[in-house]
């Protein structure tokens, strides 16, 4: 089934781009597979570890993370869409 063009497009996406607050995870110290929040810079662990950067967009509403290292082949995730965007 072909999603028309305005149910692909993520609203979530914020505006401008952050940069991540820490080199590890903020809540236990981590230093890999670390996602950082799109709308704060708040730097977590991915689910496969503690999940710390889900916690996060759940408890403050900031739905979109970048996995880190930013750079080309990162990848960006919403959670209120649930798909990469």
């Amino acid at each position: 089934m072909m999603l028309r063009a305005e149910e692909q497009k993520c609203t979530h996406l914020p505006e401008p781009q952050v940069t991540p607050r820490s080199k590890t995870c903020e809540a236990c110290g981590s230093r890999f597979n670390l996602r950082m929040c799109a709308d704060c810079g708040y730097v977590g662990c991915c689910e496969s570890q503690r999940g710390h950067n889900r916690e996060h967009a759940f408890s403050s509403g900031h739905p979109v993370i970048k996995s880190l290292p930013l750079r080309n082949g990162s990848f960006t995730w919403c959670y209120r869409c649930n798909r990469y965007v």
